[in-house]
């Protein structure tokens, strides 16, 4: 089961792209990953913290950005239609 506090640093990496950047860096160390979590005032077990790894393997930082809200998903205008 998640703890409440997984779910607020979920919601925090999906608000701040900085914050996501310090996580992705650091390359899937489980270690680390407690510690960055500790150091910015969350408190995630070790479970948690692998999730987390996972699900930023599964994603690219363009599909990243994009479940943050950082990018566009609309297609291009058709040719010829000045847009």
């Amino acid at each position: 089961m998640r703890s409440a506090e997984f779910g607020r640093l979920v919601s925090d990496l999906q608000a701040d792209v900085k914050l996501r950047e310090e996580f992705h860096r650091l390359g899937g160390d489980v270690e680390a990953t407690m510690r960055l979590a500790a150091a910015k005032g969350y408190r995630l077990m070790r479970q948690e913290a692998e999730e987390l790894i996972q699900s930023f393997a599964e994603l690219s930082d363009d599909e990243l950005d994009r479940a943050a809200g950082g990018a566009w998903n609309d297609p291009p205008p058709p040719p010829g239609t000045g847009g």
